[in-house]
């Protein structure tokens, strides 16, 4: 299937490189096959709650940098996914709370 993030570097499998290695988390979004119902704001919640916030919460950051790109977001041509404004909102909130 086509998958976003595509490439290599993209792939669950992939986990940084030189001295990133091991500071990359990866999570693929099976896109082509779900056109008609791609990942949004649930799947979306999901995957930061369950896979990405326990990382981060044991990494225990001091200074968390968001880069804002709206690739999730609906009728992105890159992406395909359909994260809501309401989406990248919670996503936020909950990346607000992570650094002290």
């Amino acid at each position: 299937g086509k998958y976003y993030p595509g490439g290599q570097l993209g792939n669950y499998t992939s986990h940084g490189v030189d001295a990133g290695e091991g500071y990359t988390v990866n999570i693929p979004w099976e896109v082509a096959a779900n056109e008609k119902s791609p990942p949004g704001d649930a799947e979306m919640l999901y995957a930061f709650d369950r896979v990405f916030l326990p990382i981060a919460r044991e990494f225990s950051p001091d200074l968390v940098l968001v880069s804002a790109g709206f690739d999730a977001a609906p009728g992105d041509p890159l992406g395909g996914c359909r994260v809501s404004p309401s989406g990248f909102y919670r996503i936020t909130k909950q990346l607000m709370g992570l650094a002290e």
